[in-house]
Parts: structure tokens; C-alpha cells; sequence
């Protein structure tokens, strides 16, 4: 079966034509990383990446550059793309089972034999279809991948009910067991601050990072509860954190910040986005 996209159209566009053009724009964008790619920091190995998934009119500029981070890949790989469920369905860490997802630049192919080995192995999985119907956080990463990677890849998704961080460390031993059978590179899907003042936003945002870059997971949490900070997938990025400190892996790499009033004007209610990489 294949999932059909719920978000193109409104999220993105609908055509493959006007896909790749906005991509482009939004790369050669003030915001984005340009066409220079050999800009970006480049590693031969990658963990992973953290992305934002709004509007690509409004978050496009800033994911891009996680995506060109990947963009050298050249070996067969599986992106586990994590995203916080927003509508609330299905199980509390859900997997799917069609066999491809849709975009408009065309059919991605699940590992479901990666799928099933975490289904069988861990009890914290389930799959859950009504978990992805109408998700928009993992949907959006997709035509990115499409658009930067040319290596041979599948997709393992993943919608995240339950953010906690006992949860996030299961999934994150987990898929470090499954990268032992595969080359796997975590995408965590994640926007930060929501509808705060821009120099709120910005300050919380920064403070959030300098957390995520020294891989302290404790002191993320506090943190955002403390100064009640919407990132909205905590949990995609404690996973991505906790997964890079089981493979020993260095420090990760800040690439880009900025928030929605840079592109709408409006900065008095904004949302922030960041893209950072993890090598391996």
C-alpha cells in the first residue's frame, strides 16, 4: 500500500515542478545555505540532523541546510525521519507498514524489514497507520531527501506521542541496535519556540541549543520546562541526542537559526527553526 501526502498543497506545494523551484529559492534564499554547498559542513560519516518542519515558505530556508549537510552521502541508507504526532491518534510510538509514501516528487520506499526488527525487539513500537494519516512533521522532510540526496535511500518514520524522556532513551537504544544491520541517519523533525516576542524566542531558543550541542539531555529538559519553551518535538530531538552519545560520537554542529517574523514581517509572534548536524 502507499501513503498518499496530507500536506501537499497547503504545507508545500503540489506539483514536482513547483517543489523543486521552491526548494531552489529557498536555498539561494538570504536564509538559506546557497548553492555553494562546500560551505556546509560536511562529515563522512552523520548521525543525524535536527529540522524544522513548518511551512517551507517559513521553515524551508533553515532545514535546507541540514539537508545539504546530507547531501554527500554515497552509500545506501535509511533515514528514521522522527516527528512529534500533533493530532494525537494511534499509538504512542508508531511505525507504519505501507510499503511507500507519496510526495509530489515522487514514491520513497519503507524499510520495513527495519520496521519490523524494532517491532520485534522492542515493546515501546507499534505500528499505527491513523498514527501518520494526517501528520505533517515527517511528511514535510521527505521532499527534501528527494530533493538533495542521490544516494539509494528508504525511509523509516516515525510519529512520537509520547515525548518523555524515558521513552526517548527505549527509542534511542533501540535504533542504536538497529545500526548495527544498518547505515541509519536520524532526522529529527522539530520546530522550537512558538508565538513568542522574536527576542524571546530567540533567547530561549539559543539557550535550548547550547544543550542540545553539548548533548545534555537532563539539562534540555529542565530547561524547557523551566522557561516553558514550545519546542514541540523534544522527545525526536532527546532520541537523536541520546543515540549520538551511545555511538560516542562528537559534539554536533550548529548550522542555522532564525524564526518566522524574518520572512512575514511579523515580529511580535514568531516561531523559531534550527538546523543542526550530528557527525558520526
Amino acid at each position: 500500500m502507499v501513503r498518499k501526502p496530507a500536506v501537499a498543497g497547503y504545507f508545500y506545494p503540489g506539483s514536482a515542478q513547483e517543489v523543486k523551484s521552491l526548494i531552489e529559492r529557498l536555498q539561494q534564499s538570504p536564509l538559506g545555505p546557497g548553492s555553494n554547498l562546500e560551505e556546509v559542513p560536511f562529515f563522512e560519516q552523520v548521525n543525524g540532523v535536527v529540522s524544522p518542519h513548518a511551512g517551507y515558505l517559513y521553515s524551508g530556508a533553515v532545514a535546507c541546510w541540514s539537508f545539504a549537510a546530507l547531501s554527500r552521502i554515497d552509500r545506501e541508507t535509511t533515514f528514521c525521519i522522527i516527528g512529534p504526532n500533533h493530532r494525537g491518534y494511534g499509538a504512542s510510538v508508531a511505525l507504519s507498514e505501507e510499503e511507500e509514501w507519496l510526495t509530489p516528487l515522487g514514491k520513497v520506499v519503507l524499510d520495513l524489514e527495519a520496521a519490523s526488527f524494532l517491532v520485534e525487539k522492542f515493546p515501546v513500537f507499534a505500528f499505527d497507520e491513523q498514527a501518520h494519516f494526517a501528520e505533517h512533521s515527517i511528511e514535510v522532510q521527505i521532499p527534501f531527501l528527494q530533493y538533495f540526496v542521490s544516494c539509494p535511500f528508504k525511509i523509516l518514520p516515525i510519529a512520537l506521542l509520547d515525548q518523555r524522556k524515558g521513552v526517548a532513551r527505549q527509542v534511542a537504544e533501540a535504533l542504536y541496535a538497529l545500526s548495527a544491520e544498518k547505515n541509519l541517519v536520524i532526522v529529527a523533525s522539530s520546530d522550537f519556540s512558538h508565538y513568542e516576542p522574536a527576542e524571546v524566542a530567540e533567547r530561549k531558543d539559543h539557550q535550548a541549543i547550547s544543550h542540545i550541542l553539548n548533548l545534555d539531555v537532563d539539562g534540555f529538559y529542565a530547561f524547557l520546562h523551566q522557561a516553558s519553551v514550545s519546542v514541540c518535538g523534544p522527545g525526536a530531538i532527546a532520541i537523536l541526542m541520546l543515540y549520538q552519545k551511545l555511538k560516542n560520537a562528537p559534539q554536533p554542529r550548529f548550522l542555522k537559526y532564525a524564526h518566522s517574523g524574518e520572512v512575514s514581517g511579523d515580529f511580535s509572534q514568531v516561531v523559531g527553526y534550527a538546523s543542526l548536524v550530528f557527525p558520526g
